[in-house]
């Protein structure tokens, strides 16, 4: 039996990090459904999630702060600039496309379509040169046809990212696999802390040494960490 809600556990355990964070129950506005995401909002309250749909497309959706003017609903509301990259225009229709997926606006949110999903990561795409640059940079259409323009960095974003899509980025190991492997090692500790009876010192040390998984993401280390004596 999978035991993934060891890692949802350690996830909300962890310290909140500045910057990029991990959710592991997001909710996306647009159709509604649950999904893990890699969520950011920059100073100026615009936030950023990156995350898949259930058949595992990868989405970026955008979220305007309180206080400011809808976007536009149809048209080029976008134009989306990996720093160092080429850009996308993003344009949104309020029927779905039988053959290109447009993106969705609703006036408050944009959402976009950035890679189908398939494989590790992508070789090349707008998705593939976010991955690689140090910021993305927006230029949003309001509803009156003025522009905005906002940023966020993509500093610390790769094991965010990793939990939230499953693909390994930076280096940093991700992917059902790994998910399982680390599953499996947080049960078998926490089962051997139950017999004979419940020791409530090993499931605090257990619980400490969590963070190698869940910050360092080294399953050799977590399980190091709970074999020391220490």
């Amino acid at each position: 039996m999978r035991a993934r809600w060891w890692l949802a556990l350690i996830a909300t355990a962890s310290p909140a990090w500045a910057g990029w964070e991990f959710v592991d129950r997001w909710n996306d506005p647009i159709q509604a459904f649950e999904t893990r995401a890699a969520t950011i909002t920059n100073e100026d309250g615009y936030a950023l999630h990156l995350y898949r749909n259930p058949v595992g497309r990868v989405y970026a959706l955008i979220t305007l702060p309180e206080g400011t003017l809808d976007l536009a609903l149809t048209g080029p509301v976008a134009t989306l600039t990996p720093q160092g990259f080429d850009s996308k225009i993003v344009e949104a229709q309020d029927e779905r496309g039988r053959v290109v997926e447009y993106a969705i606006s609703t006036g408050r949110s944009l959402r976009d379509r950035l890679w189908h999903g398939e494989g590790q990561a992508p070789a090349f795409g707008t998705f593939r040169d976010l991955l690689d640059a140090p910021r993305l940079d927006a230029t949003l259409t309001l509803e009156t046809r003025d522009k905005v323009s906002t940023s966020w960095s993509m500093e610390g974003a790769d094991k965010a990212i990793a939990q939230a899509l499953g693909i390994s980025v930076g280096g940093i190991p991700a992917g059902q696999e790994w998910e399982d492997a680390a599953s499996q090692a947080l049960l078998a500790a926490m089962t051997a802390c139950q017999f004979p009876k419940l020791d409530v010192i090993c499931v605090q040390k257990v619980t400490t040494c969590s963070a190698e998984i869940s910050e360092s993401r080294d399953i050799d280390a977590f399980e190091g960490c709970v074999a020391s004596n220490e």
